[in-house]
C-alpha cells in the first residue's frame, strides 16, 4: 500500500470512528427536541420510545431521526472493526467488538421501524416486535462493551479506557433490571432509570470514539514521519 493510500485509509477509519461522537450528540439532540414538541412529555416519567410510539405527534420524523442515529452507530462499529484489523493485539476480539456494535445499530434501526404501543393500549404485533428488538439491542450492547474492554485491555496505552468500559458495563448491568422492572410496573421514574442505561452507553460510545480517533491520528502521524 502506498503512503497516500495508507493515509486515505487512515482518514476513512478516523471518520468512521468519529461517528461515535456524532451518534451520541445526535441522540441527545433528538430526545431534547422531540420532547420539547411533544405536549406533556416527561423525561422522568416516560421512556424515550414514547416520543415515537403509535399516535405520537412527531412519531414518524422522530423514528426517522433515530434511524439516522443508528446508521452512525453502525458506522462507528465499522470503524472499530477496521481499527482492530490494523493492530496486532487481540485483533479478533476487536473485530468482534466492532461487529457487535454494528449489530447494536441494526437492532436499534429495526426497533425504530416498529413503534411502541401506548401504555395501557392493546398489544399489537408492532409493539411486540419493538420490545423484542429492544431486548436484542440491549444484549448486544453488553456484548459490544465487554468485547471492546477486553480488546483495549491488551494494549497498555488503552487500559484506562478499558477500565472505563468495564465501569460502564457494570452501570448498565445494574441499572437495566431496575429499568425493566420500572417499565413493567409503569413507575413514575421509569424514564429517569432508562436514561441512566441509555446515556451510559452513548457516553461510552463518545468517549471511546474520541480516544480511538486520537490514537489513530497519532499512529498515522508517526507512520508519515518515517
Amino acid at each position: 500500500m502506498t503512503t497516500r493510500a495508507a493515509s486515505n485509509a487512515d482518514i476513512r477509519v478516523q471518520a468512521l470512528l468519529f461517528a461515535g461522537v456524532a451518534a451520541a450528540a445526535m441522540y441527545v439532540a433528538i430526545v431534547d427536541v422531540a420532547a420539547a414538541f411533544t405536549p406533556g412529555y416527561s423525561h422522568v416519567a416516560q421512556p424515550v420510545s414514547s416520543l415515537y410510539q403509535a399516535g405520537a405527534p412527531l412519531g414518524l420524523p422522530v423514528a426517522i431521526a433515530f434511524a439516522c442515529y443508528n446508521v452512525l452507530v453502525v458506522a462507528f462499529g465499522v470503524g472499530v472493526a477496521m481499527r482492530a484489523a490494523a493492530l496486532p493485539d487481540r485483533r479478533r476480539t476487536g473485530i468482534a467488538a466492532g461487529i457487535a456494535i454494528v449489530l447494536v445499530g441494526l437492532a436499534g434501526a429495526l426497533d425504530d421501524v416498529f413503534p411502541q404501543d401506548p401504555f395501557g393500549a392493546v398489544m399489537t404485533a408492532a409493539g411486540t416486535l419493538h420490545i423484542v428488538f429492544a431486548g436484542i439491542a440491549s444484549l448486544l450492547t453488553l456484548a459490544a462493551i465487554g468485547l471492546t474492554a477486553w480488546w483495549l485491555a491488551g494494549r497498555r496505552s488503552m487500559r484506562i479506557l478499558a477500565l472505563y468500559s468495564i465501569a460502564s458495563l457494570v452501570v448498565i448491568v445494574v441499572s437495566a433490571p431496575f429499568t425493566a422492572a420500572a417499565t413493567a410496573s409503569s413507575s413514575p421514574i421509569m424514564g429517569l432509570l432508562e436514561r441512566v442505561t441509555i446515556l451510559t452507553f452513548t457516553l461510552w460510545m463518545a468517549v471511546t470514539s474520541v480516544v480511538l480517533v486520537r490514537e489513530a491520528r497519532g499512529t498515522g502521524a508517526r507512520s508519515a514521519a518515517r
